[in-house]
This record gives C-alpha cells, structure tokens and sequence, in this order.
C-alpha cells in the first residue's frame, strides 16, 4: 500500500530531476497504468502528477526562499 507521505516523496523527486517536464512524465505514467487496468495504480501516479504540477507551479512564486 503506498502512503502519503510515499506520493509526496515520489513527487519531489520527480519535481527536482525533471522541473515542470515532470508533470508530463507522471501524466504517461498515470495513463500507461489506466491502459493497463490496474486503477489503483493510476489513482497513485494521478496524485503524484497533481503534486508534481503543485510542486513546480511553487517554485515560480518570488517570495518563496530558496
């Protein structure tokens, strides 16, 4: 069973090794695991494409401290 905190985890790294190409990255992977039928696998990657985008769109705002 993957936890929150496993999605959260997941999505960092993604945001941190592929930037705003993440969310992309996760939306293919979301979808190969739909086309395969395995739903609760593609629940999980739809979340971590969620907070990749989330993640990414954070880094944009200026007063964030880096």
């Amino acid at each position: 069973m993957v936890t929150e905190e496993d999605v959260w985890r997941t999505a960092f790294i993604i945001a941190e090794q592929y930037g705003p190409e993440g969310v992309a990255f996760a939306h293919r992977m979301a979808e190969s695991f739909e086309i395969g039928g395995k739903v609760e696998e593609h629940r999980t990657w739809v979340s971590i494409m969620t907070k990749v985008e989330e993640l990414v769109q954070d880094e944009d705002i200026p007063s964030r401290a880096n």
